[in-house]
């Protein structure tokens, strides 16, 4: 037996139909279905709504990219009593800073930009060396290491920069970090791990401890961890969109570079640290 096929009506054609047929009862017609026709309120309602959604959407969006480019929201703060000693990396582009108000805004260290390579010397160090002596945070000196370069004599030009006694300062560091070409064309792995660790010597021949390595995940991986002579150095970690490994022994670990503070003359954002450690701990690095 062949089936007929359903075809539908709309509530037009289903009224002349039964005004055709006397308003008989049409249940028993199964060979056609009643089409209900959308009403065109709905239909705007229902546009109406999926544009707002979108709109909403795209809201959120250009509000968290706000909030993350402002600093406000991190992907990975630390919160404050896990880490109580933290404090950001002070260099020349900061402009002129007013050490006793800047020092006085929750930070309890800081490190200072000294040297690069074998002749620069940040613009404005010995400002900032000479005027956080007269706050409550201890800051200490870095150097810059130029991968490529005789590591012994980078360590004579930082000495010579930031005295020979560094007492009441903490132990210095140095940062390996690709820059430039070297992003695209990194240089010899093992000629910048030899370099590095001629700097630490040296640094340890004149103030009697090693310095703590500054570096990014690149740099650890392919110069700081697969070299031997750094195992027992301490590690300054700089991971910005999430934490160090947990079987990473790391003494600093820049977690941003999203935060902005009172005091200084650009008012550009800054690279943000925390010490892995108590306070009692982290006098321990006072030399």
């Amino acid at each position: 037996m062949k089936r007929s096929k359903k075809f539908k009506l709309d509530k037009e054609a289903v009224e002349r139909i039964d005004s055709e047929f006397d308003d008989r009862d049409l249940s028993d017609y199964t060979n056609y279905e009643v089409y209900e026709e959308e009403k065109p309120r709905h239909r705007f309602l229902k546009k109406l709504i999926i544009r707002l959604l979108i709109l909403c959407g795209i809201l959120l969006v250009i509000n968290l990219a706000v909030l993350l480019y402002t600093g406000r929201l991190w992907f990975n703060e630390p919160k404050k009593r896990d880490y109580p000693v933290r404090g950001p990396v002070v260099t020349d582009s900061m402009g002129e800073i007013h050490w006793k108000n800047f020092a006085n805004q929750n930070i309890q260290t800081a490190y200072i930009r000294a040297t690069k390579g074998t002749t620069f010397e940040d613009g404005a160090f010995r400002d900032n060396w000479n005027g956080s002596k007269d706050t409550d945070i201890t800051v200490g000196a870095y150097h810059v290491l130029e991968l490529d370069t005789d590591g012994t004599k980078q360590a004579e030009h930082f000495i010579k920069a930031v005295g020979e006694d560094l007492s009441g300062r903490l132990i210095p560091a140095v940062e390996v970090r690709l820059r430039g070409l070297y992003r695209l064309l990194p240089p010899d792995y093992y000629d910048a791990a030899d370099n590095l660790a001629d700097f630490c010597d040296k640094i340890e021949e004149q103030y009697g401890v090693r310095p703590i390595i500054y570096c990014t995940k690149r740099t650890y991986k392919n110069i700081v961890a697969t070299d031997s002579r750094f195992d027992k150095d301490k590690i300054w970690y700089e991971s910005l969109f999430s934490k160090p490994d947990e079987d990473m022994k790391w003494t600093f670990w820049t977690y941003t570079n999203r935060v902005k503070f009172s005091y200084y003359e650009s008012g550009e954002y800054l690279h943000m640290a925390v010490f892995n450690g108590s306070e009692d701990d982290f006098k321990k690095l006072i030399l």
